[in-house]
């Protein structure tokens, strides 16, 4: 095991099985080694989408291992390559119907094919360090990423993920600074949060944990230049005006950039950081019924660029949920998912146990009005490299 393993993970992939029939068009896949998980969910309706999870999931590694946008470009190119190829194979059809009825089942056959091996992508590269681990996030359709703080408040999620077509029309004005993923701003360190008991309440932070946490004023926005190479949807992008405030964990609070004057530091974004201007934190429930209807799949939309790649920055303790739509679907909200995987977490590892758990969240699905496939890969540190949480 390599020193950069510093994360263990349950992976679940629990087929519907309705009778006769089985779904299966999940595929979950973690390699500790590279401390990589990746996560697809084939679509219903396109021809050999388990082959396109099965496929995705073993490459991801590959992809995360040089240039993103290149590497996945290469293997959304083999999945149309499958594609084209299931075009020219012979179609089938019942020999004992007539003419007519085997050229419309043809016909039809030959229409799924153009849109066969599709699948959904959520997936992340973890890279550790002493006080903080960075994730690298890759996601295409409605499988998601949940980050939790080890009490099981909500840190992050890709369900917060803003519509590629809101983020393209979005306007700045010229005295705004943005701060989302990838970007690196100057701030002045105001002091310690213990400092301001009057920003405590607003910043969601109980006193006791105050003193892990600093009040930094934004001064001005890194250089496009020292930008990180990144595709996303201004996810979660704060809108800085100049009197607001962000509340920064002591993890994050960078060197300082003078000699003379140590207030002045650059810190790198993570969904961690707390805008004070914000009306609504990332601790108020998110239904998970109020979702869109349509699915960005792989490889159709990698093409026209509906996809996010970011990196964001966590506390080394924080756990790291990858999940199709099929296991948050069979929750309300976050919590009961979060109470979820604390109560079935010694019983996830048992096979037996693991299958009467598994059979029951299927039901509770149902009753949801969902009909699906569930799988999720629970990636949490281990024992030793648990440290207090930045609460």
């Amino acid at each position: 095991m390599s020193e950069q393993a510093k994360y263990i993970a349950t992976t679940i992939i629990s087929p519907l099985i309705d009778g006769a029939e089985k779904k299966d068009q999940d595929r979950a896949q973690w390699y500790e080694p590279g401390q990589t998980a990746a996560l697809s969910d084939g679509v219903t309706t396109s021809l050999y989408s388990q082959q396109a999870a099965e496929l995705v999931t073993l490459f991801i590694p590959s992809v995360f291992d040089g240039k993103l946008h290149e590497r996945l470009e290469m293997l959304c190119d083999t999945l149309m390559a499958h594609r084209i190829n299931c075009k020219t194979d012979t179609l089938s059809v019942d020999p004992n119907a007539s003419p007519a009825m085997q050229k419309m089942l043809r016909r039809v056959i030959q229409d799924k094919t153009t849109i066969s091996f599709q699948t959904t992508v959520i997936a992340v590269r973890l890279i550790s360090d002493i006080k903080c681990v960075t994730a690298e996030v890759l996601k295409c359709g409605d499988s998601a990423m949940f980050a939790f703080s080890p009490q099981g408040q909500l840190l992050s999620t890709t369900l917060d993920s803003m519509n590629p077509k809101e983020a393209g029309n979005k306007k700045v004005s010229e005295n705004t600074i943005q701060f989302g993923p990838g970007d690196e701003i100057l701030v002045r360190v105001e002091g310690a949060l213990s400092r301001f008991p009057h920003l405590h309440k607003k910043a969601g932070i109980s006193t006791e944990y105050a003193n892990n946490w600093f009040i930094c004023k934004p001064i001005d926005q890194a250089d496009e230049a020292t930008k990180a190479d990144r595709h996303l949807f201004d996810i979660q992008c704060f809108e800085l005006k100049p009197r607001d405030l962000l509340v920064v964990p002591k993890y994050l609070i960078g060197v300082p950039q003078t000699c003379k004057n140590t207030r002045y530091r650059m810190i790198h974004y993570s969904s961690n950081i707390k805008p004070l201007f914000s009306k609504q934190s990332m601790a108020s429930l998110i239904n998970f019924e109020d979702r869109g209807c349509t699915t960005m799949v792989l490889p159709d939309h990698f093409y026209c660029g509906c996809y996010e790649h970011y990196q964001d920055r966590f506390s080394i303790n924080t756990h790291f949920l990858l999940c199709s739509d099929g296991f948050y679907g069979a929750f309300d909200n976050w919590p009961e998912l979060w109470t979820w995987l604390q109560h079935n977490k010694l019983n996830l590892e048992s096979e037996v146990q693991k299958n009467n758990i598994m059979k029951k969240l299927h039901e509770q699905l149902q009753t949801k009005g969902g009909d699906d496939d569930i799988s999720f890969i629970w990636i949490r540190p281990r024992e030793e490299t648990a440290c207090h949480p930045q609460k």
